[in-house]
């Protein structure tokens, strides 16, 4: 990652398919810290488990991306971590 460029903290809703993981690969790769969520949260494990092994940073939250309230619920918990949320892609 280009050391002028602040870190972004990224959420992807829908992490574990399709585009999702290839994303969430890339903005890990740049340095940026994903936060993935998805419904098959064995993916999104290990997804995790490999950006993580590559030196990128990253966590996993389950949830149903067509159900308002978990996104919610997802928006609070990256805020909670990090304090602050940057960028949601809903894939």
């Amino acid at each position: 990652m280009n050391s002028s460029l602040p870190r972004k903290v990224i959420l992807i809703a829908g992490a574990s398919r399709g585009a999702g993981p290839d994303t969430a690969r890339q903005l890990a790769q740049q340095g940026h810290h994903v936060v993935l969520g998805a419904r098959r949260s064995h993916r999104l494990q290990g997804l995790v488990n490999e950006i993580r092994k590559a030196g990128g940073s990253a966590e996993w939250y389950a949830l149903d991306v067509n159900q308002p309230v978990e996104m919610q619920a997802f928006l609070a918990f990256a805020e909670d971590v990090h304090k602050r949320v940057d960028v949601v892609i809903h894939n």
